[in-house]
């Protein structure tokens, strides 16, 4: 027989960890910590000036935070919707599937909002198929739309291997007492479900106020976008720097109020779980999940690649030439590939202090790492300029420095897939290794890490595909001659080079596919 999941409550403290965990998790937050803290030193010794007026100010504001419920709301619907088709059900080609509802995170926010731009207006994609011409959605609509559809994989990548660790059980109870396949997903699945929903959540959210391609191509005023305004040929970067302070404020209040939402319970199984019956979907309901997954897959992704193929073909019937971008490639997996790694592993032991842990101390390593995820990446890039020329100047464009960059910005995403994993883990696993003579790294390496693989994975494809996309860092921080495919793509489309970008866009989707791909046919679909 097999029991279902124990759901306890923490009534008292968390159980004690060695200071070497403590000590681990402070030196990997240093790199973290440095953004926030020289953006708070250049706003204290430079003052704290504001040229908007309060109304302007007041604006951005709700735009801002207009934005980002609409995205997480879209992103988190999207994503789990796909992720229990895709891991619960007997649909069709389900792996195909699986890979085809994470692959469009590859998509930049920038490319996702040119191919919104491509495809419409006159002389748009769809105008030169079809003869009819949509209106280009900008503002709002066509940023909520390019944000919310191409963050959704996000959202899925997080939230599928919860789906995959929950036993059972408890679900065919239910439904064996008369429960509703619908009732029983709302009152027995999406309860245990809740911390890869909130962290999923809270990783598109700030994603979200932090963006900085979408709102600026599709021209909605956020707080990113009236940054980099006055950031843009003005000497004084005071007010800019006043401005990243307040969202730097608005993310950690966003923290704030989801560790209070998150709860107490533990989600851990206590024994063996029995292998998942896929749910059997009606010929019905079988159509109407394949419309759904089908419709997903071809805004998300054949629409930009469409674009992007345009662009290109379009290029080469005017007898432009392909440039060669071996070297950009080269550099851009080079970062991505280390940046993912270091990652991974520095997000070990933040997630095993701020998941077994409930303290001040934990909540203020945790609240840091997500403080730095959501600031604006242009404003990370200046912090760190400052920083080195003020105190590393050998750092000084240097790929160590830009690789330590991309750590401090994307830390948070390692984190949360690995707090998941962790809070999913049952402590008495550990305890049994350690009780038949096992140290603290033997249990680590033999017990720990394989049980948490799958977070640990997730983390660190999301991290690598995050910085083949970041943009605004690396224009700052990189080396003179150091061009990335993120690089070549925006300075191609500044320059009117559409086939020079459409080219390298569809290089860049093709070295990301690949973590994609090891993670959803690999880890999430078993």
């Amino acid at each position: 027989m097999t029991a279902a999941p124990s759901v306890t409550r923490d009534r008292g403290a968390k159980r004690p960890l060695s200071p070497g965990w403590w000590i681990a998790a402070g030196l990997v937050l240093v790199p973290a910590l440095i953004p926030p803290i020289s953006l708070m030193i250049g706003v204290l010794r430079d003052g704290s000036d504001v040229v908007l007026p309060p109304s302007r100010l007041l604006q951005l504001f709700a735009n801002t935070l207009l934005l980002m419920l609409a995205v997480t709301a879209t992103a988190l619907a999207i994503g789990t919707a796909t992720a229990w088709l895709t891991m619960r059900t007997n649909i069709p080609f389900r792996r195909a599937w699986m890979i085809l509802a994470a692959i469009p995170l590859v998509i930049p926010s920038y490319v996702a909002a040119l191919a919104i731009i491509g495809a419409t207006g006159p002389g748009g994609l769809i105008s030169d198929l079809t003869g009819l011409t949509l209106a280009t959605p900008y503002g709002f609509v066509g940023t909520w739309m390019a944000l919310g559809v191409f963050l959704a994989p996000m959202a899925h990548l997080i939230i599928a291997p919860g789906l995959s660790l929950i036993d059972p059980a408890t679900e065919e109870a239910a439904i064996g007492l008369g429960s509703s396949r619908i009732r029983s997903f709302f009152t027995i699945t999406v309860p245990q479900l809740r911390p890869a929903l909130v962290s999923a959540g809270l990783m598109v959210g700030l994603y979200t106020i932090s963006d900085f391609g979408a709102v600026s191509l599709l021209r909605y005023d956020t707080f990113t976008r009236a940054i980099f305004t006055l950031y843009q040929g003005q000497i004084d970067r005071t007010p800019a720097q006043t401005l990243s302070a307040i969202l730097m404020v608005l993310a950690l209040a966003i923290l704030i109020a989801e560790r209070r939402t998150r709860g107490r319970a533990k989600y851990h199984g206590s024994r063996i779980r029995r292998r998942r019956v896929r749910v059997q979907l009606s010929r019905r309901a079988t159509g109407a999940a394949l419309s759904f997954l089908s419709l997903f897959a071809l805004v998300s992704l054949a629409l930009p690649l469409s674009v992007l193929i345009f662009w290109m073909v379009r290029g080469l019937g005017a007898g432009r030439d392909l440039p060669g971008i071996w070297a950009e490639t080269t550099r851009t997996l080079s970062v991505s590939v280390s940046a993912a790694a270091i990652a991974a592993i520095a997000a070990i032991p933040l997630a095993m202090v701020t998941a077994r842990q409930r303290s001040a101390r934990a909540s203020l390593i945790e609240s840091s790492v997500w403080g730095t995820y959501a600031l604006p990446h242009i404003t990370v890039g200046v912090a760190m300029v400052g920083f080195a020329l003020a105190w590393a100047r050998p750092l000084y464009q240097t790929v160590a420095l830009l690789i330590a960059t991309y750590v401090a910005m994307f830390l948070a995403q390692a984190m949360s897939s690995t707090q998941d994993s962790i809070r999913r883990l049952n402590p008495n696993l550990e305890d049994a290794s350690r009780g038949l003579g096992k140290g603290q790294m033997a249990t680590l390496i033999r017990v720990t890490i394989p049980m948490i693989s799958p977070g640990l994975l997730a983390g660190a494809a999301l991290v690598f595909i995050g910085v083949v996309k970041e943009l605004p860092a690396t224009l700052l921080l990189r080396p003179n001659g150091f061009e990335t495919l993120a690089v070549r793509i925006w300075s191609a489309t500044g320059e009117g080079f559409l086939t020079r970008a459409s080219f390298a866009g569809l290089i860049l989707v093709a070295v990301s596919i690949v973590p994609i791909f090891i993670v959803t046919t690999r880890d999430l679909g078993n």
